[in-house]
């Protein structure tokens, strides 16, 4: 049974902080750190030490990572008035820890989820799997067991290239993602993982292996590196969505929940997998911070 303890953001700030300091669910992360404000991206080092999620910007154990946000990050754009008028128990809930996997096959396929429309936060959205951080559960074993909730695959390390799941990125996401579209709710750190499987591990084989959960997941697909750079090159920032070239085919298999909340197969339009956020409606399309985390791999697959 899941603890109902919370896994919370503690910050501290080089200078700043004799210790590590419990995070306010108003307090930006991102601009916490980093003095120019015109920057969305810094490098901070996260450790997992006695329940707590510690983000500083000195570590002598752990190598920095990116982290970042958007321009239009509620709790960046957040107003004293706006404070203000926040719910008590919203303001005291502190800045959550969320783990997701991107699971890279051995024949370089990347899985994507669709969340369940009924779920309270980013309903219908394409997110890798991922969740919460249980008591006492490393990052690594919080990734891998969100991944096989949801999808039914059970992941080792020792399945991985040279045995590791490595930390791939950090992106701070806030729900509802805009303030056009209401106070937020929701304010969460995300370490994306990355798990690349050995040559055996194919998105083939991997499919006999996929059983949905109907309660968290939608759907799910295996992205090539052609839609994954489609993807990605939808821009956030500007509200563009991009020219999609010719290359890039118009559905993909993959496998659906459908209205008995059984699984099967499907033919899913790629379209909306290349969408973005609007100002007054937020529906299916990739995550901003999964966009992030995607460019981020490629980016290592150039190295």
């Amino acid at each position: 049974m899941a603890s109902s303890k919370r896994i919370l953001v503690h910050v501290q700030r080089k200078g700043i902080d004799n210790k590590p300091c419990i995070a306010r669910f108003t307090q930006c992360i991102v601009d916490y750190f980093e003095t120019d404000k015109t920057k969305l991206t810094t490098l901070l080092c996260p450790l997992l030490v006695n329940n707590q999620l510690i983000i500083t910007d000195k570590s002598d154990t752990v190598q920095p990572v990116k982290i970042q946000h958007p321009s239009f990050c509620p709790i960046r754009n957040l107003s004293p008035l706006e404070e203000s008028r926040l719910p008590d128990d919203t303001k005291q809930r502190g800045i959550d820890v969320g783990a997701a996997v991107i699971l890279e096959s051995a024949d370089g396929q990347i899985l994507l989820t669709r969340r369940s429309k009924a779920l309270r936060t980013f309903p219908g959205v394409w997110v890798p799997p991922g969740g919460h951080i249980e008591v006492n559960e490393t990052l690594i074993e919080a990734g891998l067991r969100e991944l096989e909730e949801e999808t039914g695959l059970h992941i080792l390390p020792s399945q991985c290239i040279d045995q590791q799941v490595d930390i791939l990125a950090l992106w701070e996401s806030v729900f509802p993602t805009k303030l056009t579209l209401g106070q937020p709710k929701r304010h969460h750190i995300v370490l994306y993982l990355h798990a690349k499987l050995i040559s055996n591990l194919t998105s083939e084989k991997l499919n006999q292996q996929i059983k949905l959960c109907p309660k968290e997941v939608g759907a799910c697909v295996w992205l090539d590196v052609p839609l994954v750079e489609a993807i990605v090159s939808a821009c956030e920032e500007t509200a563009k969505n991009p020219a999609v070239g010719s290359h890039i085919t118009t559905e993909i298999k993959g496998f659906i929940i459908n209205e008995k909340e059984k699984q099967e197969e499907a033919m899913l339009p790629t379209l909306p997998l290349m969408t973005v956020a609007g100002d007054f409606s937020d529906s299916e399309r990739v995550s901003t911070g999964t966009k992030f985390a995607l460019e981020e791999w490629l980016s290592i697959r150039k190295l």
